[in-house]
């Protein structure tokens, strides 16, 4: 099926942990940067924001590690739960992954008069209808669609984005949550659903940080064990 073809590609460790498909990024990310002095981190956050994502989703986890609660942060705008805490704020990159419904509009152009011009005008429709069709079958194939730039929060309990053109705002619970793909190389996170919506994907710099409270969140206390966070522990 078409879902097992977009899980089996790419490279990823062994048991349930797998790759979708990654688009290219502005940036790779550093396996050793150093951190900023104190002072120096909201210029450098303006500067750079990438590696300063980065040096705080490492100090993050690292203090996470060793037992401290991440920071709460205050939300306005989202009206989070009695025991619901903001974690973090941030743009990122958001796309979806889903095919089109394969149809298409035929053509019954038609024309009446010799039969030359009737043969003629039954080519050009039979024309029409195989590009259509074709364009269809093209357009039902998954890929990575509606991409634009959201306002994200992560919560204790889930992850909120403003939707598409100030339709409101979109909610993904922890609990819904049946696939975690975190692609730090990338700034990469793909996520699944167990409620049939199609996979989310988000890239940015912010990304590292909002993988590891996702993880947090889906994993538990295995979120240290996971490879492809390694990298926040060095």
């Amino acid at each position: 099926m078409w879902w097992d073809e977009q899980f089996r590609t790419g490279s990823a460790p062994s048991g349930d942990l797998c790759v979708l498909p990654a688009a290219p990024s502005p940036a790779a990310a550093p396996r050793t940067p150093q951190g900023p002095a104190p002072g120096q981190q909201a210029v450098q956050a303006a500067r750079d924001p990438w590696q300063w994502w980065w040096n705080h989703a490492r100090e993050s986890a690292k203090a996470y590690l060793a037992g401290h609660n991440p920071p709460e942060i205050a939300i306005f705008g989202p009206v989070l739960g009695d025991q619901e805490q903001g974690l973090l704020e941030a743009d990122v990159t958001l796309s979806f992954l889903y095919g089109g419904d394969g149809t298409y509009a035929r053509s019954d152009y038609f024309v009446v008069g010799r039969p030359a011009v009737m043969v003629g005008a039954l080519a050009v429709n039979a024309a029409i209808n195989h590009r259509r069709k074709v364009a269809a079958r093209r357009d039902a194939q998954p890929s990575w669609r509606d991409n634009r730039g959201v306002h994200l929060w992560s919560t204790t309990d889930r992850l909120i984005w403003d939707g598409d053109g100030g339709s409101g705002l979109a909610s993904l619970w922890y609990g819904d949550i049946s696939g975690f793909y975190p692609e730090l190389d990338t700034w990469t996170l793909t996520l699944a659903t167990s409620d049939g919506q199609p996979p989310v994907r988000m890239q940015g710099p912010a990304v590292p940080l909002v993988s590891l409270w996702t993880a947090t969140a889906v994993l538990g206390e295995r979120w240290w064990q996971d490879p492809r966070l390694a990298a926040l522990l060095r």
